[in-house]
């Protein structure tokens, strides 16, 4: 057994490497390296309980249970509303949609089961996903999201418990917890490389957030309210414009594959996607994947 668990060990710790030595090759290569904020510049994912709870608290009591069974299998897999999916709230189903092709292929309903759907469209362009029907699910915000818009919460809901989550993120102890050694690292690059954020928080969440991180000084561009994925392309285009680089000159950094990874591939930019999934959705040799910034 100990044998064993050092080779796991042993074998994880040389994919990290390995990863980081691909990270630090792109950063080389390139100029401008554009960063994602929530679930990019800080660690832990206890925030989206809270926002499972605050969902809750707009919901008649009697739907509770069902959203902590629907929220249980999402997150063990067992369930179609996984990262990747994209959900409709017109027809109130689960797609599965190809970032690539943007084809939707697979319509699924809450329980699991295929379903058609008349006059659907047979493919989806990002500039589509509206969040008023379609709503990409590209990490571990949108599935309470979706879960609550499922059970009848409307937007104005959504909304107020996503705002009050970001509240309690920053003061709340154990729920924001900074990368460690990030600060200076970024501070190390921003002496030779353009750092530029681009966020779909809006500006009061995210100066509080950077303040709280000590990441208030280190951006020379910051974009609020970016809807991604929908405008993930306008910005890049924006960004290339601004500082007069090739797409191969940028690295976009994201923990949404949707949203950072797969719009700077197809522009051909290196992209870093931060994940702890074991999934490789695309074999690209400007494509790596790590499961942290972490200085350690």
């Amino acid at each position: 057994m100990i044998i064993l668990l050092f080779y796991i060990l042993h074998g994880y710790e040389k994919r990290r490497k390995g990863n980081w030595s691909m990270l630090n090759s792109f950063i080389e290569k390139t100029d401008v390296i554009i960063f994602d904020l929530d679930g990019t510049l800080y660690e832990g994912d206890g925030h989206f309980s809270l926002m499972v709870e605050n969902l809750k608290k707009r919901l008649p009591e009697e739907h509770h249970q069902d959203f902590d069974q629907l929220y249980k299998q999402s997150l063990a897999g067992e369930h179609s509303l996984t990262i990747g999916k994209v959900y409709d709230i017109q027809e109130d189903v689960i797609w599965t949609w190809n970032p690539f092709t943007t084809e939707l292929t697979v319509a699924h309903n809450w329980d699991n089961e295929v379903v058609e759907i008349e006059d659907a469209p047979k493919k989806l362009s990002v500039s589509e996903f509206d969040y008023k029907r379609f709503v990409p699910i590209g990490d571990g915000w949108w599935p309470p999201y979706s879960i609550a818009r499922h059970f009848g919460l409307k937007n104005d809901d959504t909304e107020w418990a996503y705002h009050r989550t970001k509240e309690q993120m920053a003061n709340l102890d154990g729920f924001l917890e900074p990368t460690p050694g990030l600060r200076g690292y970024l501070e190390e690059l921003a002496k030779t490389k353009k750092l530029v954020l681009i966020t779909n928080s809006e500006i009061n969440d995210v100066h509080r957030l950077l303040k709280f991180l000590g990441l208030d000084h280190i951006f020379s561009d910051i974009v609020p309210s970016a809807l991604k994925p929908k405008n993930t392309n306008k910005h890049f285009e924006e960004v290339l414009t601004r500082y007069d680089v090739k797409p191969e000159q940028v690295l976009s950094i994201g923990d949404n594959f949707m949203n950072e990874v797969a719009p700077a591939l197809q522009l051909g930019m290196y992209s870093v996607w931060l994940t702890t999934s074991e999934d490789v959705p695309v074999e690209d040799k400007k494509f790596a994947k790590i499961r942290t910034l972490a200085q350690n």
